[in-house]
C-alpha cells in the first residue's frame, strides 16, 4: 500500500480501503445494483492511486538522481592535482573530458482524483446497427496493441442511456469516449465490453419493446430529447391523444393541398362520417 511518503496516492488507497470495509459490512448494502456501482467505484479509485504511485515514485527517483554527486568528477580532479612537473620538460598531459551535465528530468504532474484526470477524446469509433430484431448494437474502437495493455486499466461504465469507457495510461496517454443520449434505451447489465489485440468491442444489450420485440437502431445517439415518462404513459392509455399530436404536426407543417385533406378529414371525422375512434378531443384541435 502507499507510505507517508506518498500522501496522494496514500488518500486514494484510504478512500478505496473504506469502500472495500463498506462492501464486507453485512446487511450494509440491500441493492445488488448499489454494490456493484460502489465495487465499480473502489476498483477504479484503487486502479487511479496505483497509477499515482508510480507517478510518484518515478518523481522521487529523478529527484535524487539529480541531486546525487558526480562520481565521474574525483578520478580527473586527483589527475590534474598529481600532474605536477618534475622535470624541465613539459608534462604529457592527456586531454581531459567534462563531463556531461546531467539532464533534468521533469516529473510528471501527479493527478489528484479520476474526475480531475486529463483524457484525450477518442473521436473516431464504428457504429453497427446490427440486423432486423437483433439483441445487441455494436461499438468498435480501433486502438493498435490495446490487448497488451492491463486490463484492469480499461474501465466502461454503462446507464440505460449512455457508456462512459476510460483507458489509462495507455502508451502515456489517458483516452476516453462518453456517449449518451442514445435513439433507445439499453440494459447495462447485459452490455459488455470485450478487448481484442487492435481494438475494443462494445455490445450494448437492447431493450425489448411492449410487442415482444427489440427496436431497430439508425444510429447511436439522437438529437432529439427523450420523451417523458409521464408523456409516454399519456400516450399509452390515450392513444387518441397521440394521434391528434401527429395529425396537428402534420398540418402545421404541410402544404396548402396537405392542410386541406387534414381539414377535410377532421370534418368529416367529427360528423360521424368516418366512424367512432377519434371524435374525443377533435373539437379542441385549432387551426
Amino acid at each position: 500500500m502507499s507510505d507517508e511518503n506518498n500522501p496522494a496516492s496514500h488518500e486514494r488507497f484510504l478512500d478505496a480501503d473504506e469502500i472495500d470495509g463498506l462492501l464486507e459490512k453485512v446487511g450494509a448494502i440491500q441493492r445488488p445494483s448499489v454494490r456493484a456501482h460502489l465495487e465499480s467505484l473502489g476498483q477504479k479509485i484503487r486502479r487511479d492511486a496505483n497509477a499515482l504511485k508510480r507517478m510518484e515514485d518515478s518523481s522521487s527517483s529523478a529527484i535524487a538522481k539529480e541531486s546525487a554527486p558526480d562520481k565521474s568528477e574525483s578520478p580527473v580532479e586527483a589527475t590534474a592535482a598529481s600532474a605536477e612537473p618534475t622535470t624541465d620538460e613539459a608534462p604529457a598531459i592527456a586531454p581531459v573530458t567534462t563531463p556531461a551535465k546531467p539532464s533534468s528530468v521533469s516529473a510528471a504532474p501527479p493527478t489528484t482524483s479520476s474526475s480531475s484526470m486529463k483524457y484525450k477524446s477518442i473521436d473516431k469509433f464504428s457504429f453497427d446497427a446490427g440486423s432486423y430484431n437483433s439483441p445487441t448494437v455494436t461499438i468498435y474502437i480501433l486502438l493498435p496493441d490495446i490487448g497488451t495493455h492491463p486490463k484492469s486499466q480499461i474501465d466502461c461504465s454503462f446507464t440505460n442511456s449512455s457508456f462512459d469507457l476510460t483507458i489509462s495510461d495507455f502508451n502515456g496517454v489517458n483516452y476516453r469516449l462518453l456517449k449518451d443520449n442514445f435513439e433507445h434505451d439499453i440494459d447495462p447489465k447485459g452490455s459488455k465490453v470485450r478487448i481484442k489485440a487492435n481494438k475494443i468491442i462494445l455490445k450494448l444489450q437492447k431493450v425489448k419493446s411492449e410487442y415482444g420485440s427489440y427496436d431497430s437502431w439508425n444510429e447511436l445517439t439522437s438529437n432529439k430529447g427523450k420523451a417523458s415518462s409521464a408523456k409516454k404513459k399519456k400516450d399509452k392509455d390515450n392513444p387518441t391523444a397521440s394521434i391528434m399530436d401527429l395529425m396537428k404536426d402534420m398540418y402545421d407543417k404541410g402544404d396548402d393541398s396537405m392542410k386541406k385533406m387534414i381539414g377535410e378529414t377532421m370534418t368529416k371525422q367529427r360528423d360521424g362520417k368516418l366512424g367512432n375512434g377519434l371524435d374525443q378531443g377533435m373539437d379542441d384541435m385549432k387551426f
